[in-house]
């Protein structure tokens, strides 16, 4: 028996699939496929721009947990996992893949693994392109009310208050309304701390003469904001969250990138004093830490030709306590090797060919759509009859119980008709596609290892090669791709430092 999890997620679109939709959706494909469900793991109103949310957060400790009971993942489309191709390739291939977890969505055909790893790229670029134009829209949103002088959203910092007023627009029959900052109880004793650090104090002795009792973990977070402190708004401060990070490595954006719009609500410092505490932020140097742990991006990957693992040590690939060699050296042939392919005519064409092949075998559910569509205006009449029906009684109970019965109904098969329709988009997208199509998604992939982070370069490589032969005597290793069935052979330098060069 097939025992699976199911995650479910809706956004604050209004138009967004509900989560009781998706939850009968993915019944209706657990009972078609004999799985059975036994945890489920959802997120209400959440953004899929990255991870931080509270029921995919516990959808990953259950990945990781020994005692889960399940090795399945039942998910209406790729969107619910996440709006970021780099996130979703993360929570598929390193928290899913190495723990044998088989994720299924429901949006997707069951196809041969090179179908689904095309179709799952071109509907993860449409997701993130998707959440890339929703972002921007909501940026320019932001823009404007800090050009008017509103908050852009985010709580109050300390000293302050949000203080509500109304615009005279109207949505959806409520008065909108937008914020401001205002001083609250605590501004006199926030200002007396700025202050002092503004004279060159200790944060200690700032606080003890501000007599105040601000918690020591929110001083810096209070200094960094000290042009807020003036009476200024200032936006585009915090990098973009990436996975455990931040987009380029740093929490903040250098001050060239803030956009700074004066004089928006009373200031409780001056700006020269914003600034000498801001220059002091500036100068602390942080010491310490620990040096970053070094990935090895062939980890999973390397093998001997007996099928024993070479494992990564010491800034070296090696088996047992034999032979061992340069980890950047054959990370580097790999790398090199695995991207001269991919962006070789040959494997572009072998794929397209592929993709051909599976078209002429893709079936139609054409008549299947055209009866859930008649069947949905059906309903809509019947609805609407129910509706005018009410007027004219006086027990209206036994039809809303009707209306309410239709509506589910209704709402069962929109998202039916959406995967089916989902699945014919998918079969017509193999039909048309060609070898320059496949090409300039190779390229895409090729660009996106260019710039990926180490841990992120490591699992785009398990996402496409399938493993990695080396040969601890000769030092030839032959690469296997997932996505084609050619093999790439290789030859790296043996220990004594020979230069490394591709084999004929």
């Amino acid at each position: 028996m097939i025992r699976a999890a199911s995650y479910l997620r809706s956004s604050k679109d209004r138009s967004d699939v509900s989560i009781d939709a998706q939850r009968r959706a993915l019944s209706e494909l657990a009972s078609a496929r004999g799985i059975v469900i036994v945890a489920e793991f959802a997120d209400a109103v959440e953004s899929g721009k990255d991870d931080d949310r509270p029921g995919f957060q516990s959808l990953l400790r259950a990945i990781r947990s020994a005692d889960r009971k399940w090795d399945h993942i039942l998910v209406l489309d790729t969107a619910r996992i996440a709006r970021r191709r780099a996130l979703a390739i993360i929570f598929e291939e390193h928290e899913c893949a190495r723990r044998g977890i088989k994720i299924i969505y429901k949006s997707l055909p069951d196809a041969d693994p090179i179908t689904e790893m095309l179709l799952k790229s071109i509907l993860q670029a449409m997701d993130e392109w998707h959440s890339l134009t929703s972002k921007a829209k909501g940026l320019s949103g932001m823009a404007e009310n800090i050009r008017q002088g509103w908050r852009a959203g985010g709580r109050a910092p300390r000293g302050y208050r949000l203080q509500y007023e109304e615009t005279g627009a109207v949505r959806d029959g409520q008065r909108v309304t937008k914020s401001r900052l205002a001083p609250n109880e605590e501004a006199v004793k926030v200002r007396a701390y700025l202050m002092h650090r503004a004279r060159g104090f200790k944060r200690s002795r700032a606080l003890e003469l501000a007599g105040t009792g601000i918690p020591t973990t929110s001083l810096l977070e209070i200094e960094r904001n000290a042009l807020t402190y003036a009476g200024h708004t200032v936006w585009n401060r915090t990098a973009e969250k990436s996975g455990n990070g931040y987009v380029g490595g740093q929490k903040y954006r250098p001050r060239a990138e803030w956009i700074i719009q004066r004089n928006t609500h009373d200031a409780l410092i001056s700006d020269e004093e914003a600034e000498a505490i801001l220059a002091q932020v500036e100068q602390k140097k942080r010491s310490g830490g620990k040096p970053a742990k070094r990935v090895y991006l062939l980890s999973g990957l390397l093998v001997s030709p007996e099928g024993i693992a070479w494992s990564g040590d010491g800034g070296t690939y090696r088996i047992g306590k034999g032979a061992r060699i340069q980890a950047d050296t054959i990370e580097r042939v790999i790398v090199e090797s695995v991207i001269e392919q991919m962006r070789s005519d040959e494997m572009a064409s072998s794929i397209a060919e592929h993709y051909r092949k599976l078209s002429k075998t893709a079936g139609s559910n054409t008549d299947e759509i055209a009866s859930v569509k008649r069947r949905i205006a059906e309903i809509d009449k019947k609805i609407t009859r129910l509706v005018d029906l009410l007027s004219e009684t006086s027990a209206p109970d036994a039809l809303l119980r009707q209306i309410e019965a239709c509506e589910d109904e209704r709402e069962t098969l929109k998202v039916r008709l959406e995967g089916m329709e989902s699945e014919n988009a998918n079969a017509r997208v193999l039909r048309e596609i060609s070898a320059s199509d496949v090409k300039r998604m190779l390229k895409g992939i090729v660009g996106d290892m260019g710039g990926a982070a180490p841990e992120g370069l490591a699992d785009m490589l398990r996402e496409m090669v399938e493993g990695i032969t080396l040969d601890a005597t000769t030092f030839e290793a032959e690469i296997t791709f997932r996505f084609s069935p050619q093999k790439s052979g290789v030859q790296v330098a043996s220990p004594r430092g020979f230069e490394p060069r591709l084999s004929p």
